[in-house]
C-alpha cells in the first residue's frame, strides 16, 4: 500500500472541506503542545507520548507522573503463534507539525516514518492525527499504520494510548455492561475492558469523572469494527483496534475511525448527551424515533408487563387450556398487556442440538392459538448463534463455523447439561438462512407473534480466521454486518404476508437497534446501576426486563428492582408465574403497579426521551442488604424513593418518583422547565395515574414541590407551559 496516498485520502476526508490557514514546524526532539481555551494536551519530547491532560477549566491535570517514557501507541505484528510489539518509544518522531484549520480546529500530526522492523528496512510507518475543536476539550484521535512487511502482518493497534491514567480511587468510572443500562463504580479500582460490539460492551464509550471534572473516551465506528476498550487504574487507558488480516503479511490499519478522547464539564449523565447527539446519527438510528417506526409491532410498544417460563407453569398440568390457565389468570390480575418469553418448548433438552428446534412439545401450537387469540404475546426462545457439534448433521455446519487462527473452532462451556455449542460466523448466508427459516417456520406453523433469536445482541465479535468465509481474517467489520444481515432476513420472515411478529434478542447492542423490535436486560439487579443506556436511546428503542428473586428478596429490595426499572423506562418483568402466587401478593401487587403506570405514561417511557435523575432537595431514607448485583453478590445501600426527568414528544416534562419502602417518604425537588426547552415561565402540573389525569398546580418560573409519596407509591407529575 502507498501510504503517502493513503494519508492524504484519509486526511482529506477527515478535515471536512476544512484547509489549514497556518503550519507551524515542531521540533520532535523538543515534544508538542495542543491547546486551546479549554483543554491543553502536552506529548513528551521524542517518543511523543501524552504527558499532560489539563482541564484549564478547573487546572486539573489527569495524568500523572509515570517512571520512563511515555505511552501514545502501541502496533502488535503477528506471524503464526507469534506476536511482537513495538510502541511511539521503539524510534524517536521523525515528523511533527501543527495546523491551525480555518474553521478554529487545532491539528497535531505525527509521524514515525519507514521504520527499520524485524531485519526489514522501511517497511512500518505510523502516523497519528489529533484534532482539537477550537470549542471543545474533546480531540478526535487517530492512527494510520503502513506495513509492507512480506513476512509480518499486523495483529493489533493500540491508540490512544495514555500510561498515568486514570488515578486509582480518584475516578468515578461510568462504563456500559451487559444486560443492564450501565454502571457506575465510584472511587474506582482496578480493571475493566471490554470487546465491541458485543452485549458486555453495548455502547461505545465510557467516562470517567472527579465531581464535575470528566474525562470522555468513545470510539467514533459507524461501521462496528473489532475493537477492545481497556482502563487499568493507576496504570493505562487505551482502544485496541483489530486489523483486517490479521497475522497475513503486509496487512495495514487504515484509519478507519476517530477515537474521542478529552475532558469536559459533568458526570456520567453529560457523557451520556454527549454521546447520544454521535450515536443517534448512526445507521442503527436511522430508522427514526420509535413513534414512527410502523415496523415495529404495536404489540411490543403496548406490553406493560413479562413474564418469563418454561413448559410448566405453576405445575399445571392436562389440556392446553389447563396449562395456560396460570397466565390466562396472571393476566386478568395485572390487568395490562402481557407478554411471555417461553422456554422449553421444544422437543430437545435447552442448550442441546442446536439449531434442530422443531418440533414442538405435543400441544404447543394449541396452546399458542389460544393465548394469542387473547392478545398476548407469545414469545419462544430460539437461539441465533450457537450449532452443536454433536448434532447428526454437523457435517453441513461445520464450514460455516468460526474458527480460530489455529483453525479450532470456539466453542463455550455452558453448563454440565449443555451440548458442544460453538459459535456459527454470521457472515454465512448458509447460517443467516438457517435462522431466518426457523423463525419463518414458527410463525408459519406453530403461530407465535413473537421470537427470541438468543445470544446475537449479547456476544461479542469472535475474531474468525476461517479463510474460506470470504471475509477478511480478524478484525473487520463483517461479524456486525454479517448478524444485520441475519436479522434482516429474520425481520423480513416476520412481516412477509403482512405478519406483525416481534423480534427480540438477548442482551443490547447498539448496532442492532434498527432490526430489532425490543431489547432482553437481564441482569440481576445491582446498585451499581444507572440509566446509561436509557439517556441515550430512549425513544428510540424498547427494553425489557427486570429480574428479581421475588421468594428470596425483600419487598422492599423487589420494589425497588421493579420501581428503577419503570422510571428508567424498561418494560417490567421477566420473572416465572410463581410470582402471582398467594404467597408473594405484596411483591404482585407493586408489579402490577409498575405495569399499569407503563401504560398510563406510554407517552413518556415508549416514546419519550429519558434526561436524568431527579436529585432530592432534601435527604431521603435509603435501605442496606444483602445480595446486590449480578455475579458477584454484595451488600448495598440504595436509596428508599428515587426520581427521574422524562420529555415527551410533545414537550412536555415528567417527573416519575417511586417508593420502595413500607412508610411514607418526603421527596423535594426543583426543576426549570425551561432549562429543558420547555419555555413559557408559567407552567401547569397535572398528576397522571391509570385511573386518570387531575391538575394539581400552576406555577410560575422553576417547580418546586414537596411530593408526599405513601408507602410503596408510584407517583408522576406532568409539567406543561400555560397556553396564552
Amino acid at each position: 500500500m502507498n501510504w503517502q496516498r493513503l494519508f492524504g485520502l484519509v486526511l482529506a476526508a477527515v478535515s471536512s472541506g476544512w484547509s489549514a490557514t497556518r503550519v507551524e514546524s515542531v521540533d520532535p526532539a523538543k515534544g508538542l503542545v495542543l491547546a486551546n481555551r479549554t483543554v491543553r494536551l502536552e506529548f513528551a519530547s521524542g517518543g511523543m507520548g501524552l504527558a499532560a491532560l489539563v482541564d484549564l477549566r478547573s487546572g486539573v491535570n489527569h495524568v500523572r507522573p509515570v517512571a520512563g517514557p511515555r505511552l501514545l501507541w502501541e502496533v502488535a505484528f503477528g506471524k503464526g503463534t507469534q506476536i511482537q510489539r513495538i510502541t511511539n518509544n521503539y524510534k524517536p518522531c521523525n515528523h511533527a507539525h501543527v495546523e491551525t484549520l480555518a474553521n478554529g480546529t487545532r491539528r497535531a500530526v505525527m509521524e514515525w516514518n519507514r521504520l527499520r522492523w524485524w531485519l526489514e528496512d522501511g517497511v512500518v510507518t505510523v502516523r497519528v492525527v489529533v484534532e482539537l475543536p477550537a470549542d471543545s476539550g474533546v480531540a478526535e484521535w487517530r492512527i494510520f499504520v503502513d506495513n509492507s512487511s512480506d513476512y509480518w502482518g499486523l495483529w493489533s493497534v493500540t491508540y490512544p494510548l495514555v500510561d498515568g491514567f486514570p488515578e486509582a480511587g480518584k475516578y468515578d468510572l461510568a462504563r456500559p455492561v451487559f444486560g443492564s443500562g450501565g454502571q457506575l463504580l465510584r472511587n474506582w479500582s482496578g480493571k475493566v475492558e471490554g470487546r465491541s460490539p458485543s452485549g458486555g460492551w453495548p455502547m461505545q464509550f465510557l467516562s470517567l469523572s472527579q465531581g464535575r471534572n470528566g474525562v470522555y473516551f468513545a470510539s467514533m465506528d459507524g461501521e462496528a469494527r473489532a475493537k477492545d476498550f481497556v482502563v487499568e487504574s493507576g496504570q493505562r487507558l487505551g482502544m485496541v483496534h483489530y486489523p483486517e488480516n490479521m497475522g497475513v503479511a503486509g496487512s495495514d490499519y487504515p484509519d478507519y475511525y476517530a477515537v474521542a478522547f478529552g475532558v469536559y464539564e459533568g458526570g456520567w449523565l453529560e457523557a451520556a448527551r454527549r454521546y447520544r447527539s454521535w450515536a443517534l446519527r448512526q445507521k442503527w438510528a436511522q430508522a427514526g424515533k420509535l413513534s414512527g417506526r410502523s415496523e415495529v409491532p404495536d404489540l411490543v410498544k403496548d406490553v406493560g408487563l413479562w413474564v418469563r417460563d418454561s413448559w410448566v407453569w405453576n405445575r399445571a398440568e392436562g389440556t392446553p387450556h389447563g396449562q395456560n390457565l396460570p397466565f390466562l389468570e396472571a393476566q386478568k390480575k395485572m390487568g395490562v398487556p402481557m407478554a411471555l418469553h417461553w422456554y422449553d418448548w421444544h422437543h430437545m433438552k435447552f442448550d442441546n442440538e442446536y439449531p434442530h428446534f422443531l418440533p414442538a412439545k405435543p400441544g404447543f401450537r394449541e396452546r399458542v392459538a389460544e393465548l394469542t387469540g387473547q392478545g398476548l404475546l407469545v414469545m419462544p426462545y430460539i437461539n441465533g448463534s450457537s450449532a452443536d457439534f454433536n448434532i447428526a448433521d454437523f457435517a453441513r455446519f461445520a464450514p460455516h463455523a468460526i474458527t480460530d487462527e489455529a483453525g479450532g473452532y470456539r466453542q463455550h462451556f455452558y453448563s454440565d447439561a449443555a451440548g458442544r455449542l460453538l459459535s456459527m460466523c454470521p457472515s454465512q448466508e448458509f447460517w443467516q438462512s438457517t435462522i431466518s427459516t426457523l423463525v419463518d417456520r414458527l410463525i408459519g406453523e406453530e403461530g407465535v407473534n413473537g421470537v427470541y433469536v438468543d445470544q446475537v445482541s449479547a456476544m461479542g465479535h469472535e475474531l474468525c480466521f476461517n479463510a474460506q468465509h470470504g471475509h477478511p481474517l480478524g478484525g473487520g467489520r463483517y461479524w456486525a454486518d454479517g448478524n444485520r444481515d441475519l436479522l434482516r432476513k429474520v425481520r423480513h420472515m416476520s412481516q412477509r404476508k403482512g405478519r406483525q411478529v416481534v423480534i427480540t434478542s438477548e442482551g443490547a447492542d447498539e448496532v442492532f437497534f434498527d432490526l430489532l423490535d425490543a431489547n432482553l436486560t437481564w441482569a440481576e439487579p445491582s446498585d451499581l446501576e444507572i440509566p446509561l443506556m436509557e439517556v441515550v436511546y430512549s425513544g428510540y428503542t424498547l427494553f425489557f426486563g427486570s429480574p428479581c428473586d421475588y421468594a428470596g428478596r425483600s419487598n422492599r429490595f423487589f420494589n425497588w428492582a421493579q420501581g428503577q426499572a419503570l422510571i428508567d423506562g424498561r418494560q417490567n418483568g421477566w420473572m416465572t408465574f410463581g410470582l402471582f402466587e398467594p404467597a408473594h401478593v405484596a411483591k404482585a401487587e407493586y408489579f402490577r403497579q409498575c405495569g399499569r403506570y407503563r401504560i398510563a405514561a406510554k407517552k413518556f417511557l415508549t416514546y419519550g426521551q429519558l434526561l436524568g435523575p431527579v436529585e432530592p432537595l432534601k435527604t431521603v431514607p435509603t435501605f442496606s442488604e444483602e445480595g446486590f448485583g449480578w455475579q458477584q453478590k454484595h451488600r448495598g445501600t440504595v436509596a428508599g424513593a428515587a426520581g427521574r426527568l422524562w420529555r415527551a414528544e410533545d414537550g412536555h416534562l415528567g417527573v416519575f418518583l417511586a417508593n420502595y419502602l413500607e412508610e411514607a417518604v418526603a421527596f423535594s425537588y426543583r426543576i426549570d422547565p425551561a432549562e429543558f426547552g420547555l419555555e413559557g415561565g408559567a407552567y401547569v402540573l397535572t398528576e397522571l395515574t391509570p385511573e386518570g389525569s387531575t391538575a394539581v398546580a400552576r406555577v410560575k418560573g422553576p417547580v418546586e414541590r414537596q411530593e408526599a409519596l405513601g408507602p410503596r407509591q408510584i407517583k408522576v407529575i406532568e409539567i406543561a407551559a400555560v397556553r396564552p
